[in-house]
């Protein structure tokens, strides 16, 4: 069965806490999809895209902490946008759900695909800029071991 969502060797960052977040996130998102196409979404033996997504808004807010932890231990230069951002991507997450909720936005295949962009983008774009300082200072697994 193809993933909506396949985990790319290239996403990883070295870091192995970070790292294993991100792929509970991605798993996230697949169980996300796999409701949507569900004959049955939400019933007893499976929560429902909603519910997934109010899972994805509690994992990702637990995820930004731990790597704002990490980004203040090794003095991360970008902290505090990187904090800004990881701020607006909450607000953006919870303003989709409230939308859904109230029934002002549908859930369906192309409101997935946004919150898969909105995950991949802050991954390998923003995130990698950490790991990278992270290795520079000697605070990760080297580079070369991504």
């Amino acid at each position: 069965m193809k993933r909506f969502l396949s985990w790319r060797d290239d996403w990883y960052l070295g870091v192995e806490e970070i790292d294993n977040q991100h792929l509970r996130l991605v798993e996230l998102v697949n169980h996300i999809a796999d409701s949507l196409e569900a004959e049955n979404p939400g019933s007893a033996d499976q929560a429902s895209p909603l519910e997934l997504i109010q899972r994805l808004q509690v994992e990702t807010r637990l995820h930004f902490r731990s790597e704002e932890a990490f980004m203040r231990e090794c003095d991360y230069p970008d902290y505090v946008s990187h904090h800004r951002e990881h701020a607006m991507l909450q607000a953006e997450l919870r303003e989709l759900l409230r939308e859904i909720e109230e029934g002002r936005r549908k859930f369906d295949i192309d409101t997935l695909t946004s919150l898969k962009h909105w995950l991949i983008n802050h991954v390998i774009d923003s995130d990698l800029d950490i790991a990278r300082h992270l290795h520079k200072h000697k605070l990760a697994p080297a580079e070369d071991q991504l």
